[in-house]
């Protein structure tokens, strides 16, 4: 019996929301950072607004109570943006 891959329909739009999120809001401001050698604070901020940072955090304790596969799909877009001397921090937590 073949094993479906296939993304559900909520996954899709996960990876949408942080595809749309690396391009729009990481992407413009990753080299800045990267020479820097800062974190991105400002960048943390808005990913923990959206729900990116704190996906796979237990509803009742404020995350998205996603699983574990969810997060890997965010951390695979977000990656598309990342920068190369700062450490991925939506991947310590």
């Amino acid at each position: 019996m073949p094993i479906d891959f296939s993304l559900t329909e909520e996954q899709k739009q996960l990876q949408a929301l942080a595809r749309r999120f690396a391009r729009e809001v990481i992407l413009p401001v990753a080299r800045e950072y990267d020479e820097k050698e800062e974190v991105p604070w400002p960048v943390i901020e808005k990913l923990h607004e959206v729900g990116l940072l704190n996906a796979i955090i237990p509803e009742e304790y404020g995350g998205m109570g996603l699983k574990m596969l969810d997060e890997v799909i965010v951390g695979e877009e977000l990656a598309y943006a990342a920068w190369a001397s700062t450490p991925s921090p939506w991947q310590a937590t």
